[in-house]
């Protein structure tokens, strides 16, 4: 082959990439998505934003070490505070470099194209989590939180077992699906999210949790509901100790009462089981401490009518 035509057949696809649709190329470094082959199992669609070499950065979390946090090592807060308000935290990823740096896109920098990468990154929690919480309140639907799988993910190094099917789409908020038979019964009753401040909102624009959460609802065919108040500006969380992380937390939030009484007067008009704890999926996008999980869980669980269960749900552990 001449290098004239070497050449030519360089330009030719360069043209092509040129010419192509803006989103054939990766969105976190512009490398060229075209012909990549290496889709993640637990998130395939990812393949849609990034090129492999990008799809190789994701520190997922593929064992968990701590039953509790979801943490992927030795848990010593966990220790520390073995009773939480909340039952559990499953998250998709490690907090690393590039985690952090993706997030900053989203947050800081307003790239609302990293939304939906976001999104698709917490399918694998999510599925996890579904699972472990399937096979306690359906346990005879085949789930097994010992081999609840999530593309090829397995909780404490055992044997991936039956995936967990994604709901389907999500229903107007508020409202109630009137699923019959025991293998039909609703996994998860609300969805809600840690508010953030005015001031945040403000120059973001938009909650992150939020949007996270908006996601999460639309696949576990649940209602999207603001839950949690926020009372005050912790102010920023990232160069604390984990004392300080706690004292800051205390009474920063407080519960949406009004929200809180209309969901348990919607399960009870929709017939829910006589001593069946309500399950409510808090969303948040990072996991550190667990302080802000904590305060938010105590302040849904003090103000509700009904005995409410609160699973956490984050994007990345720190």
């Amino acid at each position: 082959m001449t290098g004239w035509t070497v050449l030519m057949r360089t330009l030719l696809a360069r043209s092509m990439d040129l010419l192509g649709p803006p989103d054939a190329r990766c969105l976190v470094c512009g490398d060229s998505r075209r012909g990549r082959q290496n889709r993640p199992k637990q998130a395939p669609d990812l393949g849609n934003w990034l090129c492999d070499g990008c799809l190789a950065c994701i520190p997922w979390i593929r064992q968990i070490a701590c039953p509790r946090c979801g943490r992927p090592v030795f848990c010593p807060d966990c220790i520390r505070q073995p009773v939480r308000a909340f039952e559990m935290n499953r998250s998709a990823v490690r907090y690393s470099d590039d985690m952090r740096k993706w997030l900053a896109m989203y947050k800081f920098r307003g790239d609302e194209r990293y939304g939906g990468l976001l999104a698709e990154l917490l399918i694998p929690a999510y599925e996890r989590l579904t699972a472990e919480v399937s096979a306690t309140v359906l346990p005879d639907a085949g789930l097994t939180a010992a081999g609840a799988r999530n593309g090829g993910m397995s909780l404490n190094g055992a044997a991936p077992g039956q995936r967990c099917a994604l709901p389907r789409p999500a229903r107007p908020p508020l409202s109630w699906p009137s699923g019959r038979g025991k293998r039909n019964r609703r996994i998860w009753h609300a969805v809600t999210y840690v508010p953030t401040s005015r001031m945040r909102a403000a120059e973001r624009g938009f909650n992150q949790a939020e949007r996270l959460a908006r996601a999460a609802a639309m696949r576990a065919d649940a209602p999207l509901v603001p839950l949690i108040r926020r009372l005050r500006d912790s102010g920023k969380q990232s160069q604390r100790s984990r004392a300080e992380r706690l004292r800051a937390m205390r009474a920063v939030f407080g519960p949406n009462e009004s929200e809180i009484c209309k969901l348990a007067q919607l399960a009870a008009r929709a017939g829910r089981p006589p001593g069946e704890p309500l399950r409510v999926l808090l969303v948040d996008d990072i996991y550190t401490t667990g302080s802000t999980a904590e305060a938010c869980a105590e302040a849904i669980r003090a103000a509700s009518p009904v005995a409410m269960r609160v699973y956490v749900l984050t994007l990345a552990r720190s």
